[in-house]
């Protein structure tokens, strides 16, 4: 695999590169944090909100923070190629409150096109990530893409999750590392409320502790499963699961495949 398929910069963003030798159709996907994904080779089909749509090289997929959507990543004459670029709610926060005049309305289709100012400030983003630079320098480049996006008038799509929501805040605590081995009192006690408490606040949103944990560790294993070369038991342990066998049903029953289906659809090498 890629030696150079993620990276990450705490408190600006993560940067992956997907690669497909086979058609990838993986569902409900979520996006917890604001994500841009720009196909590079082949494309990329997405059901969102009962509407098909499809990425290639001449789109930029916006996936909200909170959005779920089915993907099924297409290779094109044998390859398919992505760059996903995954802002940290901080950095989003800030543009949002600097921008606001900016971010209302409806939010677009999450397919828009790549016009050439878009197309520049992405390349002038992606540079940010080939050479050494500071991550001050980084942030301002990403900021200056959300601008151009929100110029275009796509900036409902950019608005940042509901930060006070405690559903978000526990979220966050637990993309930390999600193959920690939390439980809703520890989570609690960082939130400054108790286990009950959280439980209740948690029920009011719709939400569940459990849940949130579980959906933090696939989201984790899915994208391990694609930039690293661990074999599945590893990744199963890495995202909290003691029982690999466990870990491939529940990915499963998520995602509609299982993670040595997922692994089998990757370019070799």
């Amino acid at each position: 695999m890629n030696a150079r398929a993620s990276l990450h910069v705490p408190g600006v963003a993560s940067w992956i590169e997907f690669r497909a030798a086979r058609e990838q159709r993986v569902r409900a996907v979520r996006f917890p944090r604001l994500t841009l994904v720009r196909v590079r080779e082949g494309a990329k089909e997405i059901c969102h909100g009962g509407q098909r749509m499809l990425a290639h090289a001449a789109t930029l997929l916006l996936a909200p923070a909170g959005s779920v959507m089915d993907v099924c990543n297409q290779p094109g004459a044998g390859r398919f190629r992505s760059e996903c670029l995954t802002l940290d709610p901080t950095l989003v926060e800030h543009f949002a409150v600097r921008e606001a005049g900016l971010l209302h309305g409806a939010p677009p289709p999450p397919c828009v096109a790549v016009t050439p100012m878009l197309a520049e400030v992405w390349a002038h983003a992606m540079h940010g990530w080939e050479t050494p630079t500071d991550a001050r320098v980084l942030a301002h480049r990403l900021e200056e893409l959300l601008l151009a996006l929100a110029l275009a008038g796509h900036g409902a799509a950019l608005r940042p999750a509901a930060s006070l929501a405690v559903s978000e805040r526990v979220r966050r605590l637990l993309l930390a590392k999600p193959g920690a081995d939390w439980r809703a009192d520890q989570v609690a006690a960082q939130l400054h409320c108790s286990a009950a408490t959280l439980r209740r606040q948690l029920a009011r949103e719709r939400a569940a502790f459990s849940d949130i944990l579980r959906e933090c560790r696939l989201g984790q294993a899915l994208m391990l499963l694609q930039t690293s070369p661990w074999p599945v038991a590893r990744i199963a342990a890495e995202c909290g699961y003691d029982c690999a066998s466990r870990f491939a049903v529940s990915f499963r029953q998520r995602y509609g495949l299982s993670p040595s289906a997922l692994r089998a659809t990757l370019p070799a090498g």
